[in-house]
This record gives structure tokens, sequence and C-alpha cells, in this order.
């Protein structure tokens, strides 16, 4: 919604309401002050939404009256999952239906830019058990906690960018991987409601209809491990090499975006949450990345330089044993940072302005009384 019109289109209803003809000389300037008003109050209460309101609960509620209650009863799920499992596998898929009839419903909360600065402060299963919200990054905490309760080798395994075949849509997921006793990696999904356990992963994305980007195990936010490979049945390692006027370029950014009818995904890059490409000292970077029908990939390399970054991109549609693609980094474009500071000084420039013309337009009307 444009909070800006909504407020305009109210203060106008009251105007004609109302009908006064001193509202009539000043109808713009009542019109744009309810707008700023109400544009005021919406930003107030988002800060209290993301900010005030989840330390509360955090703090005031859950932790001095929820949180030891919480454990006690993870410690005795625990428990009764170690009884009734015989081996690794059995225990991992007695966490995942456990979890998948007893928590947590889907929000929408943690897709949105509240997240970052209150729902998911701090990352642990009771706070979200306490919630009884999230989606597939917060399920995933408390099954690897479940996970660590009772023993298992587990690891964190993300996808920044997928596209769903089926319905044309796109969206990053993060689940787990459990070791069995055979020394096996097996998928643990509760985001997904993967139970029983999936040891062919292949077989896992194709029920789930994702055309997957690069795939990683994770720690501590860095992508460690490239296990794309594992995940997708036909991959192709590519060389991707940035060049400018002939010369390599080392530690620029590969930005990978997925295409599939339509649908645009970016599945690797530098705002990626995790995973992230660089060139090297030769100014190659490798990769591997899915092969599927009707599928295309935007290579984009950004070189950062200050205030200022050279860019370049190409397009390429694997398949064809592809292995290398060269990209010439030559376009000259402010960085990001650069464009935020400019967009400050015109919005402060502006208001700047605004403020002088209305004392200047005060002092005229003094002169004139």
């Amino acid at each position: 919604m444009d909070f800006e019109k909504w407020a305009s289109k109210k203060a106008e209803n009251i105007y004609e309401k109302i009908g006064n003809s001193s509202l009539k000389k000043n109808k713009n300037q009542v019109t744009t002050s309810a707008a700023k008003t109400v544009v005021i109050l919406y930003i107030l209460y988002v800060v209290i939404s993301a900010i005030i309101y989840p330390a509360f609960l955090y703090y005031a509620i859950y932790k001095p009256l929820a949180s030891d209650h919480i454990e006690s009863y993870l410690d005795k799920t625990s428990e009764i999952i170690l009884l009734r499992s015989s081996n690794n596998t059995e225990i991992a898929d007695n966490i995942v239906k456990w979890e998948l009839n007893e928590f947590i419903r889907g929000s929408d909360i943690f897709n949105h830019f509240l997240d970052p600065f209150g729902y998911r402060i701090p990352k642990s299963a009771g706070w979200y058990i306490f919630l009884n919200q999230g989606n597939c990054g917060e399920r995933a905490i408390i099954f690897n906690d479940m996970a660590t309760r009772t023993g298992l080798k587990y690891r964190k395994v993300v996808v920044d960018g997928f596209i769903n075949s089926k319905y044309n849509s796109s969206s990053d997921h993060s689940w787990s991987e459990v070791l069995l006793e055979d020394g096996s990696w097996v998928i643990a999904d509760t985001g997904f409601n993967a139970s029983p356990l999936y040891t062919n992963k292949s077989v896992f994305c194709s029920d789930k209809n994702m055309l997957l980007g690069p795939v990683f195990v994770y720690e501590n936010l860095t992508a460690t491990i490239d296990c794309t490979e594992y995940y997708v049945d036909n991959t192709e390692k590519l060389k991707v090499k940035t060049v400018r006027d002939g010369k390599e370029i080392d530690n620029a950014s590969i930005q990978i975006t997925m295409n599939y009818k339509g649908v645009s995904k970016k599945v690797a890059g530098e705002f990626s949450r995790f995973i992230k490409f660089k060139t090297n000292e030769s100014g190659i970077s490798e990769m591997t990345l899915g092969v599927y029908d009707n599928v295309s990939y935007t290579l984009k390399a950004v070189d950062s330089k200050g205030i200022y970054q050279y860019e370049g991109e190409t397009d390429v549609v694997l398949g064809n044993n592809t292995e290398e693609v060269k990209i010439e980094a030559n376009k000259l474009r402010p960085n990001a940072a650069t464009f935020i500071l400019f967009m400050v000084i015109v919005l402060y420039g502006g208001l700047l302005k605004k403020l002088i013309n209305r004392k200047k337009s005060k002092i005229k009307q003094r002169e004139k009384l």
C-alpha cells in the first residue's frame, strides 16, 4: 500500500466533510502534512514491532518464564526418541516426525524485513518452539539442536536460490544432512517435510521440483564444501575468467542468476547470504552448476574500486561441455555505497531547500503584514 497516497486521500475526505474555507486555502499543505504524519507513525510502528516487542517477548517472558520448561521438554523428548530408535537412521527420522507433528507452523514474518531486527535474535531451538513459528531455517535449527541432544553428527546445507519448475516460482532453502553408520550423509529436512529420510539426493530435488543453484555445506555463515553434484544429476564445472583491457582481474565478485521460463533467481554472488565466488590471481573463479532443460545463467563480474566499480556480464547455456567463459568487466558504475550516499545527499539537499523556501515564505508574509 502507498501510505502517502492513502493519507492524502483520507485528508481530502476530512476536508470535504468539514468544508472549512481555511482548509480550502491550505488544502495541499494539509494533505501533505497528514501524509507525512502517517508515514512517520508507520515507521515508528515498524521500529517498535521489529525491535522492542521481540526483545520484550524474549527477555521478559521467554527467558524467565518459559525457557527452563522448554529445555526440560527437549531433554525428555530426546530421551524418548533414543529409546524408540535402534540406529542413526531411526533417530534422525523420529526427530523429523516429532518436529513435523509438534512444531512449527510456517510464518511469513521470517521472510520480511522484520526478521533481522528481532525475531531471529537469538537463534535457538527453544525460542522458536516458544514462538511456534518458523520456516526452513528455523526448523533446521530445531532439528540440529535435537540431533546434538541425541548424539547425531550433522552438517548444515544451504542453497541461496532455486526455481520451482512446477509453479515457476523462486526461493532459497536450508536443511541438514545426517551421518549414518555406513559413513553416508542423508537428507533430514523438516522444512520440506522430508520423512522418511532421502538417501538419494537428486530424487529429493526432483520430488520437490527444485532447479538448484550451487549447493554448499556451511559453517559460521561461510560456505565450505561444494556438494552441488550430489544433488543434481547433470552438472558442469565452469571456469569464469574476468578481464579488463586484456588483463586478468583478481578478487572480482561473480554473481550468478538462474533463468527459467521467464523466472529469474540470484543463486550466488556478492549479495547472496552464504555462497560467494571470487576470482583468483589469474582472474578465474571455478564453480559447479546444474544443467537443466530451458535454463540459462547470467554471469556478472563486479570489480570494486573504492567509490566505483567495473562490471561486465554474459549469458551462458550449459550442456555443451562449456569449460570456460570470459567476462569483460569494463563498464564503469558507482558502487552501491556510493549510490546510497548520493541519494542521501540529494534527499538532504531537497529537504534543506524546502526548509529554506518555507522560511523565505514566512519572511515575505511578515513583510506584507
